[in-house]
């Protein structure tokens, strides 16, 4: 399998195509300085990636820190990206690629809100929130549309994931950084419930999805647990031998707060693909990665 990935220097991408390269799957990166993927490409691009002749194209490229996407609706930066990116690629596919999967990542926050920890489908009604969610919601549909008009697509719901590399504003290599330096400590919320996948069980899944997932069709990736942000700052004060006896530890907003859990049966069903990497190795692999850095 020929793979082609926007974004591959994130931190998803990067991941991605590492596994790929393992896999012995020929792969093409494509990064900003080669497409900016909210603008027309360049005839030169699109020759090379027309050689290249991908079997899929795995579209990661976004702007995907929250705060930098609009508050309550997609600002400009996450319009040209998140939405016009999505169109762009869209449109090169069905012009220069016709038989080439697209395999587009999207995000649990098309959900909106949740009050309990029960497992979210992908059959439940979407409401999200944020900018970013609804950025990405209304790349979905693009990409809906553009299956109706004949495009290979498939729909990917990636809930929370972490492990190395990744950047230190996310909750857990932020969360390490801030024990690692001090022992006082500030933390949002101890009472959170979310579910956290290892960014290597995500990208199993994208690998997976591309050959077997159904045209159209949407699927969730997460660990398909609740996990609370309590038992994660326990289980990281273990893994660096951490007493916490000796912490001070001020939580800014207290009480119980719920991120959508994933549903992960329909994956299962199509691929086979479940996750596979403990929390204890997440956190001891994002540990290790963040003193050789």
């Amino acid at each position: 399998m020929k793979v082609a990935i926007t974004g591959a220097r994130g931190f998803v991408g990067s991941h991605l195509g590492r596994t790929a390269r393992d896999l012995d799957y020929p792969t093409h990166e494509i990064n900003r300085d080669a497409w900016d993927i909210s603008e027309t490409p360049s005839t030169q691009f699109i020759d090379s990636l027309m050689q290249f002749e991908p079997d899929v194209i795995f579209h990661l490229a976004a702007l995907s820190k929250r705060s930098d996407c609009g508050e309550t609706n997609p600002n400009q930066q996450a319009t040209a990206v998140n939405i016009r990116g999505t169109h762009q690629l869209i449109s090169l596919v069905k012009e220069c690629l016709p038989n080439t999967r697209v395999v587009f990542a999207s995000s649990s926050y098309v959900y909106g809100p949740v009050f309990d920890t029960t497992p979210v489908s992908e059959r439940a009604s979407c409401n999200p929130q944020c900018g970013y969610g609804k950025s990405k919601l209304q790349a979905e549909q693009l990409i809906a549309d553009a299956v109706e008009d004949g495009l290979d697509a498939v729909i990917v719901r990636a809930f929370q994931h972490s492990g190395p590399g990744q950047q230190p504003c996310l909750i857990l290599p932020e969360w390490i950084r801030k024990l690692q330096q001090d022992s006082k400590v500030d933390v949002f919320n101890l009472q959170s419930y979310f579910d956290l996948s290892d960014v290597r069980d995500v990208v199993r899944a994208y690998l997976a999805l591309a050959e077997h997932g159904k045209t159209g069709a949407i699927y969730n990736v997460g660990s398909g647990k609740a996990l609370c942000s309590g038992d994660l700052f326990d289980e990281i004060c273990r893994c660096l031998t951490i007493d916490q006896n000796n912490l001070t530890v001020n939580v800014q907003n207290p009480g119980e707060r719920f991120s959508p859990i994933a549903d992960v049966t329909r994956i299962m069903e199509a691929t086979g693909w479940s996750p596979a990497i403990p929390l204890e190795l997440t956190i001891s692999d994002t540990i290790a990665a963040i003193k050789s850095s």
